[in-house]
């Protein structure tokens, strides 16, 4: 070392430049970059492709906000000519698509995950792979019907059009398991309030819905509807409520009773697994596909269960997370 202290400039940098490089074993031609929103459940989703990759790849990242910019994307595109593209929530998902038209960039491929509806998300978008993050209803259902003392034959679930197929295939599935799926259908173009309010009128009323299904979207998932009409809705409602959101599930909220959630940090394992199926296909996308998460944490609002239904108590060991 010795020796390159003593070195001319240049030297001393490029050598600095390869020892850290070596040090770390990070290669640039297998260089990542990220797009993620700031939170600890994309932190762990990015902790886990970066630990399941190793660290012969070199993962940069990019928070993205509702500020940033397809400008912002395509200046840290250039600057780190990555050989895949891992974009996480609908924003980065977004900002992806947008800089790639803007690029004229159809080749490097991208790996979408933590999403809603990433599988239509991502539809007739070339090179492309993707994780949904909404776990299919039979899976919820099944679990919950496990704690249950009473059985589940109806869930209740309000819905824009824009989901139908989302629905269709949720129904298929919980058909097998002879359970029915009542869906109100409500226009894309419709008062969110207002529609909303009508539908969980009419679910609520009804004595024949043993469960009510909460789907992940904003149109009728966001703070103000939660304060003044999912709240107001369910108070006195006695039947489990199912969300897809660990904040939902908390007992001071009194709204969510149970949910199955993926395991953030296995996303990002599995994400990592399709990264290196794109590596051994030569940087490409050889198998358009939006897979299913493979981990899953199942959470359970005790007190909020306790307050509406029976709990099979001795069956309380087959969730992952008891909140009291």
């Amino acid at each position: 070392m010795d020796q390159v202290k003593h070195a001319p400039t240049w030297i001393v940098a490029v050598a600095t430049a390869f020892l850290g490089a070596a040090a770390f074993g990070q290669d640039e031609s297998k260089r990542i970059l990220v797009l993620h929103p700031a939170g600890p459940s994309f932190d762990d989703a990015k902790k886990g492709i970066q630990e399941t990759l190793g660290d012969g790849y070199d993962l940069k990242g990019l928070v993205v906000t509702k500020e940033t910019s397809v400008e912002e994307v395509q200046k840290a595109w250039k600057e780190a000519a990555p050989k895949v593209v891992v974009a996480m929530d609908n924003r980065g998902v977004a900002l992806f698509k947008d800089a790639r038209v803007k690029m004229s960039d159809s080749v490097t491929p991208g790996v979408a995950l933590m999403g809603v509806r990433i599988d239509a998300t991502i539809r007739d978008v070339q090179n492309v792979v993707g994780i949904n993050y909404e776990i299919p209803a039979v899976t919820t259902i099944v679990n919950l019907r496990s704690l249950l003392s009473n059985p589940i034959k109806k869930i209740g679930v309000v819905h824009r059009a824009s989901m139908d197929d989302m629905i269709r295939k949720n129904a298929e599935f919980c058909a097998q398991e002879n359970v029915e799926i009542v869906g109100i259908r409500v226009p894309d173009d419709a008062d969110a309030k207002s529609a909303l309010n009508d539908a969980l009128k009419e679910l609520t009323k009804r004595s024949d819905i043993d469960v009510l299904l909460v789907i992940n979207d904003n149109f009728f998932l966001n703070a103000k509807l939660v304060k003044e009409v999912w709240l107001p809705r369910l108070s006195g409602w006695k039947h489990p409520v199912v969300v897809g959101v660990e904040s939902l599930v908390k007992p001071e909220l009194k709204f969510g009773t149970f949910a199955v959630l993926p395991d953030n940090y296995a996303l990002g394992a599995q994400a990592a697994g399709l990264v290196q199926e794109i590596e051994d296909a030569g940087w490409k996308v050889e198998d358009p596909k939006v897979d299913q998460p493979l981990s899953v944490i199942k959470t359970l609002n005790l007190r909020g269960m306790k307050s509406c239904c029976g709990v099979q108590q001795d069956k309380l060991g087959e969730v992952d997370k008891v909140l009291e």
